[in-house]
């Protein structure tokens, strides 16, 4: 009998230890920010997001940093990659977090899991795009709709005598997304529908293609577009070396996303026709703000526009 009760015992153990090395793999994905002497006073966030490599992330990441010292709070990242999002908001609601904010490509997907959250009283901030139909409390982001309108305007004014747009979309961005939903290219088409000799004719997205590929294909099947909007900086740098290594520069205006010294530098050098400045680094701290305001009990709107700019010749002082 002695005998059975130690091999039970041993048998148990080891079940602890392998439920313990599954949860670890599971778990491993998350980068977790340090958080250790945790009080009362502090809250635990999580953001949940299926872009981990843009320069938009890096920049939205930059300000979740920023804002977190001044709470002195702590948050983990969630990537939704070889895990489904359901399995991710699962492991994230077992570590009991205070609020969770979502970065998807399309936010609108989540709504089932907010609704989840929402059950298990955690707090629910989107960000980037709206998921309006869920139950989020806040949604911080520029609008994309009127992004995309302002940037075929930028692509219009930039060719005489009618011109032909491409759009290449940064990695925020996925390619099984519905064009139907992306504001984004809503709103371009807006503007080109209502503009006589305008079309927009080419989409590609940089998310499973790099964006000089792209561009050579482009290239090589003549297709006729004499302007390209590019959503991100990285790419556009990427863009720009494939046509100045075929001597193609002017023959294909480009309207740009970003102001990193890269992109101040194509505008000069008349490159870049214009770049489109949006502040993820702002909406990445004003993420935790609005997150600690509604843990607190505030009211605050439930959507936070956050402006954009635009980088052109002559606000850079070069005429």
């Amino acid at each position: 009998m002695k005998f059975i009760v130690q091999a039970l015992e041993i048998l148990i153990i080891l079940i602890l230890v392998s439920l313990s090395v599954v949860t670890f793999n599971k778990i491993n994905q998350a980068r977790l920010v340090p958080k250790e002497n945790f009080t009362e006073d502090k809250y635990h966030y999580a953001i949940i997001t299926d872009d981990v490599e843009s320069y938009a992330y890096e920049s939205f990441i930059s300000g979740v940093d920023e804002a977190m010292k001044e709470v002195d709070s702590a948050y983990e990242i969630y990537e939704v990659g070889d895990q489904t999002l359901e399995d991710v908001v699962d492991m994230a609601i077992i570590t009991e977090v205070d609020g969770l904010i979502f970065r998807m490509a399309d936010n609108s997907l989540a709504s089932d899991m907010i609704i989840k959250c929402k059950e298990d009283g955690i707090k629910v901030i989107v960000v980037g795009t709206d998921a309006p139909d869920s139950q989020r409390d806040v949604y911080i982001g520029t609008n994309k709709f009127n992004l995309g309108r302002h940037a075929a305007t930028l692509a219009i004014q930039s060719r005489e005598g009618g011109v032909n747009i491409g759009v290449i979309l940064g990695s925020e961005y996925i390619s099984e997304e519905a064009i139907a939903t992306n504001n984004f290219i809503n709103g371009i088409q807006d503007v080109v529908t209502r503009t006589d000799n305008a079309t927009l004719s080419v989409i590609k997205y940089t998310n499973t293609i790099r964006a000089e590929l792209l561009m050579d294909e482009i290239l090589n099947d003549e297709l006729p577009i004499n302007v390209l909007i590019c959503t991100d900086p990285v790419d556009v740098n990427r863009i720009i070396r494939v046509l100045v290594d075929r001597n193609r520069v002017g023959d294909i205006r480009i309207i740009a996303s970003g102001e990193t010294d890269e992109i101040k530098d194509g505008i000069e050098k008349r490159s870049i026709t214009a770049s489109i400045v949006e502040d993820y680094s702002e909406i990445g701290s004003l993420s935790v703000y609005f997150m600690n305001r509604i843990i607190h009990g505030e009211g605050v709107s439930s959507y936070v526009n956050v402006p954009f700019e635009t980088l052109e010749m002559r606000n850079l002082g070069v005429e």
